[in-house]
């Protein structure tokens, strides 16, 4: 029996030229290449059955958490080294059930597949809101964005581990649980704690490992995760700027002194970008906005929300003012009417499916290069890769910009975005390949070292790629989820 027929018998397997087409690219600029078949779980242990067979057929399995794709980290690749077929797309997209919502704690226990939409909406039906990066795919998993390391527009401490817990299908198809919920705790069967401590009660942290690995270590199967409860009252700020440098003092003051939950710098390409009903609107509603602008939003939820709005506003309109007289502080922002009451309601939700997505209205494709800093070294990297991009001719004015602030100041994460068409991608993709190395240099870290950024940096350090590789064939020792893709070729 082949080891497709053997699969045939534990789950769904579909071998339809359509059904493999979905994931043979994304909007990334990764080639394509079509997987052998499709299967499709619906539990934990048909994940550990597939993943035994797997092993026993010597069958590649490229886990997809997603609908929606923009780094090519589900696009298989044939091995480089062995003899075996391409390898199957193990998509988990209809494990999607919400297990639960602890309104105790306030976590959420969530199957890979539970989209930011799903998620959103079930949130709201009992008075609550996830936390979630800039107007995600609404189609997008919860749990693989977390594991993306994508970061969210509210960069309080307690924001910055959005998951506590999760259960996982290591490489030879054990079951395991990180946090407190990986030992029997109190010695009686079954009686396991909530896995909200990502240490558990030893020293190992399972979830840091996991984070940026999923599927080349093992297969997340249900993770828990934070929500929060919707502000009672909200009010939007806005500081202008010509100049990225003139936002950092003053963002660096809000920061520290915790004013604020949403709190992100954008240019007006980017602003404009989420603003437009449609592309052909974008540049021209970019023309009104101003260069920069800082975004923030204050609130107060459950108790006392007006002493915590009016303390906040205290400080902005009295010690904020006088150390900062030339930031503009306003509560509507000029070009952008009306914007003051619908960000916040924006920002509690992914970006509508029904719309093309707001990256691709421009052009169709985006293509962001994201990297960690910190916010007065942010500046610096317009000077950078302002030759490079002049260089491919791509227009300065169009490239889009987004700083958000990680922990209250602590750093940053930067991304530039790149919109093209499909005629302009092998030009994109030379510039491309041409930041990655003058960001490294300048001192950018990649924290997501996707497929070309990955070609750049492991060769830099191979002490550190050979300890990975012997990481991965602890967890995988025969090599069989997704080869090639934890950050360097097998």
């Amino acid at each position: 029996m082949s080891g497709i027929e053997k699969l045939k018998e534990i789950t769904n397997v579909i071998e339809s030229d359509e059904e493999r087409a979905k994931f043979e690219k994304d909007f990334s600029l990764v080639p394509p290449c079509k997987p052998d078949a499709v299967v499709k779980p619906k539990t934990r242990d048909e994940v550990a059955e597939i993943v035994i067979a797997c092993n026993d057929n010597n069958i590649p399995i490229f886990p997809a958490s997603s609908k929606v794709h923009f780094n090519g980290g589900t696009i298989p690749r044939p091995s480089k080294t062995m003899p075996r077929p391409v390898g199957i797309i193990m998509d988990l997209s209809e494990m999607n059930t919400i297990e639960r919502l602890n309104e105790d704690d306030m976590w959420g226990y969530l199957e890979p597949g539970v989209t930011w939409e799903q998620y959103a909406n079930a949130l709201k039906e009992k008075g609550y809101r996830t936390t979630m990066p800039l107007l995600p795919h609404a189609e997008r998993s919860v749990v693989m964005d977390w594991l993306e390391r994508e970061q969210s527009t509210i960069p309080m401490f307690e924001y910055s581990e959005q998951i506590g817990g999760m259960w996982v299908v290591w490489g030879l198809g054990e079951k395991f649980a990180t946090g407190s919920a990986s030992s029997n705790t109190f010695g009686q069967p079954g009686n396991y704690a909530a896995g909200v401590n990502p240490q558990g009660p030893g020293t190992i942290d399972f979830w840091r490992l996991l984070q940026g690995s999923q599927g080349t270590l093992g297969i997340v199967t249900k993770a828990v995760v934070k929500f929060e409860r919707i502000p009672k009252i909200e009010k939007v700020y806005f500081i202008p700027a010509e100049e990225l440098e003139d936002l950092v003092d003053p963002v660096y003051d809000i920061l520290h002194r915790r004013v604020g939950y949403e709190r992100f710098i954008v240019n007006n390409m980017t602003l404009a970008t989420m603003l437009a009903e449609s592309g052909d609107q974008i540049l021209s509603l970019k023309e009104k906005l101003p260069p920069y602008v800082f975004i923030m939003i204050i609130g107060g939820l459950l108790r006392k929300p007006e002493m915590h709005i009016e303390y906040q506003e205290d400080y902005l309109k009295t010690t904020f003012k006088q150390r900062f007289p030339e930031a503009n502080l306003v509560e509507k922002l000029e070009g952008a009417p009306g914007l003051e009451e619908r960000l916040p309601e924006m920002l509690k939700n992914p970006w509508p499916k029904d719309k093309t997505y707001w990256k691709h209205m421009l052009k169709g494709n985006c293509q962001e290069l994201v990297f960690m800093t910190t916010l007065e070294k942010a500046p610096e990297f317009c000077e950078v890769i302002a030759p490079i991009v002049k260089e491919y001719g791509y227009p300065l004015d169009q490239i889009g910009h987004y700083v958000q602030p990680l922990e209250e100041g602590r750093a940053c994460q930067v991304t530039y975005s790149f919109y093209y068409s499909d005629d302009e991608k092998d030009k994109i993709l030379k510039m491309y390949k041409a930041l990655i190395p003058a960001v490294w240099e300048a001192g950018g870290f990649f924290n997501r070292p996707y497929e070309y950024i990955a070609q750049f940096v492991y060769p830099k350090a191979p002490d550190y790629t050979a300890y990975l590789m012997r990481v991965k064939k602890l967890f995988d020792p025969n090599m069989i989820l997704s080869p090639g893709k934890l950050c360097f070729w097998v």
